[in-house]
């Protein structure tokens, strides 16, 4: 990757195992680290808070594509998170199987690389795809001005330029804003509920996590909403999550 890598996460179903420990080994030996729940998560730490976490602060993202996998209702959260962070994923197909439902949504844009024939050979390609991968999250974040650009522009960008920078230095230093709607209240749970309905426990991590970070109630749903699967679905969620929060239209 032209980014630093802090660690590359391995998605897969727990029928799988085997084969995830593998994949990460090899692309451990290529000095690529990654992270996979049955050997990472610590006793006495909150699982799926963890999982979370892990899948945030990751580079990317290995999702060993089988039948297995495809069965999972907890591998299509964590692609789904992925998705919402803008986190690359690299779909192994590990038996010559096509992709259905939900998760033939997920993949639809992605090229996968298959594990068979030769194992070796794609375990090779799947590193060298790592590296390779741009960072598509660098794209959402670069706003700071390039320090060669303010060197040899005029002196009215110049000035435009210094301004623009000391305004971006003033906001990242401001006090973060409290909650959209504040942890343990009664918004906050019917908010959790309706959207446990579609992802699980784990709704209680992503609304608190989103509550920090929206600036609307508004933003708080459509936001919220990139983790329920269809369209349909999503559509409901937003009017219902608009409907508990007393959002006018």
């Amino acid at each position: 990757m032209s980014h630093e890598i802090s660690h590359i996460f391995i998605c897969f179903s727990s029928k799988d195992e085997a084969v995830a420990r593998e994949v990460a080994q090899f692309l451990e030996a290529e000095g690529l680290k990654c992270w996979f729940s049955s050997r990472d998560v610590s006793g006495g730490q909150n699982y799926q808070e963890t999982i979370v976490n892990a899948i945030e602060s990751a580079s990317g993202m290995v999702f060993l594509f089988s039948t297995n996998s495809g069965a999972s209702g907890e591998v299509r959260k964590e692609l789904s998170l992925a998705g919402s962070v803008n986190a690359p994923v690299f779909p192994l197909r590990l038996s010559p199987i096509t992709p259905s439902g939900a998760l033939r949504y997920e993949l639809s844009t992605r090229q996968w690389i298959d594990m068979f024939p030769d194992r070796e050979q794609a375990l090779l390609k799947l590193a060298e795809a790592i590296r390779n991968a741009p960072d598509s999250r660098a794209s959402h974040e670069r706003d700071a001005v390039e320090p060669d650009a303010i060197a040899t522009a005029t002196p009215g960008i110049v000035a435009h330029a210094a301004a623009t920078a000391a305004s971006q230095a003033n906001r990242r230093v401001q006090v973060p804003q409290a909650p959209i709607v504040a942890v343990g209240s009664q918004e906050f749970e019917s908010i959790r509920a309706l959207l446990a309905h579609h992802v699980g426990p784990i709704a209680k991590i992503l609304v608190e996590k989103t509550a920090a970070k929206a600036r609307t109630r508004d933003e708080l749903c459509e936001q919220l909403a990139v983790h329920v699967k269809t369209p349909s679905d999503r559509a409901a969620f937003v009017r219902a999550a608009r409907a508990r929060l007393a959002i006018k239209s």
